[in-house]
C-alpha cells in the first residue's frame, strides 16, 4: 500500500503541529506538510482549476492536494496575517476569501481521511451537542442547565442544593475563562446572567480527573489528582505524582469511543471526573485539545501514538 502525505492545517507557530511534523519526518514512514491556515494571504501556493489543485506550505512551497492521504484539521485559525495598514474592510475580505478558498479546495479535491472533518469538528465543539451524545452513548453526565434567565438559574441552583458550577458555552480566545462555583453574588447579578447563556451544572465532588487522548478507538490517558475545580488554572502545581499515566476500564473506553463516533470525530481529547463512588462522569471533549503538557508532566508518550495514528490514516 502506497504511503501518501499528511497535511497538518493549523495556525502559524502551533507547537503541536511542529512537534508531530518533526516526528513524522524522523520516522520516515510518510511525508508531512504544515499548512498555515492564517498564512494564505501573501502566498502564491493556492491554486484550483481543472488542471491543478495545490495549497501553500509553511516552508514556502506547495503541495498537490491529490498527494495528501490524511488532513489533520488541527487549529485552522482563519484570521489572516495581513500587511500593516490594511483597512478593516480589506482585511475582512482577505479573511473570508482565504478561508473559503482553503476549505473549498480541500472539500472538492481531497479524497483521503479527515482528522476530523471540518463540519464534524464544528458541530462537536458545541458543548450542548457533546452532552446529549455522551448521555445517549451511555455515559453519566452532570445535571445541566443552559440559560440566561435569572429565575431559571436560581431555581436550578436551589434544586441542586446550591452546589453548582458555571462555565462558558463557547468562551473566547482573548480571555479564557475557567470553571467556577456559583456564589450568591453570581445569582444576585441579574444583568450579568442575562448578557449571554452559560452552562450551569451540578458539582461533581472528588479530586480525581482523567484526561484522555483518543485516536479512533486507541485511548491514551493520564490521571490528575487536584483539589482545584478547574485544574488547568494551576498546571505548574501538577508536580510528579499528581499527574500520572492512567488507563480507562474497558467499559468506559467503549462508551467514550462510542461518544466520539456519534460526534463523527476521528480524534479528541476527553475530560472526565471520577465521582466518590469511583464512577466516571463526562465533562467535555475538545476535538483538537492539547496533549504535549500531559506528556511532559507524566512522562507518558502521547506524540508517538499520534504519529502512528496519522501515518496509518495517510496510507
Amino acid at each position: 500500500m502506497t504511503a501518501r502525505r499528511v497535511a497538518i492545517v493549523s495556525e502559524r507557530d502551533d507547537l503541536h503541529a511542529a512537534v508531530v511534523r518533526e516526528m513524522l519526518h524522523r520516522s520516515g514512514r510518510v511525508g508531512c506538510d504544515l499548512i498555515d491556515a492564517d498564512g494564505i494571504c501573501g502566498h502564491d501556493g493556492l491554486t484550483w482549476s481543472d488542471d491543478a489543485c495545490t495549497l501553500p506550505t509553511a516552508d514556502g512551497g506547495r503541495v498537490d492536494v491529490k498527494e495528501i492521504g490524511a488532513v489533520w484539521w488541527r487549529r485552522p485559525v482563519m484570521r489572516q496575517l495581513v500587511p500593516q495598514g490594511t483597512g478593516e474592510a480589506e482585511a475582512d475580505l482577505i479573511d473570508n476569501d482565504c478561508r473559503t478558498a482553503l476549505l473549498g479546495v480541500l472539500l472538492n479535491d481531497f479524497s483521503g481521511t479527515w482528522i476530523s472533518h471540518p463540519y464534524a469538528t464544528s458541530i462537536a465543539e458545541n458543548k450542548l451537542v457533546q452532552l446529549r451524545e455522551a448521555r445517549a452513548a451511555g455515559l453519566r453526565v452532570p445535571r445541566t442547565l443552559v440559560s440566561q434567565d435569572p429565575v431559571e438559574v436560581r431555581d436550578f441552583c436551589a434544586s441542586s442544593g446550591r452546589d453548582v458550577i458555571v462555565k462558558t458555552v463557547r468562551g473566547c480566545s482573548l480571555q479564557p475563562l475557567l470553571t467556577r462555583r456559583v456564589t450568591d453574588a453570581h445569582l444576585a447579578a441579574e444583568q450579568s446572567i442575562r448578557m449571554a447563556p452559560a452552562i450551569y451544572q451540578e458539582y461533581v465532588p472528588g479530586t480525581r480527573h482523567i484526561r484522555a487522548l483518543c485516536l479512533g478507538s486507541d485511548i491514551h490517558a493520564v490521571g490528575i489528582e487536584s483539589d482545584e475545580l478547574d485544574w488547568r488554572c494551576n498546571l505548574r502545581g501538577l508536580v510528579s505524582g499528581t499527574i500520572h499515566p492512567a488507563a480507562l476500564d474497558d467499559a468506559t473506553a467503549a462508551l467514550v469511543t462510542a461518544t466520539l463516533e456519534r460526534l463523527h470525530l476521528a480524534m479528541g481529547v476527553v475530560d472526565l471526573k471520577i465521582d466518590p463512588d469511583g464512577l466516571p462522569v463526562w465533562l467535555e471533549v475538545n476535538p483538537q485539545g492539547q496533549f504535549l503538557f500531559m506528556e511532559a508532566l507524566s512522562g507518558k508518550d502521547f506524540t508517538g501514538p499520534c504519529v502512528d495514528f496519522l501515518s496509518r490514516q495517510a496510507r
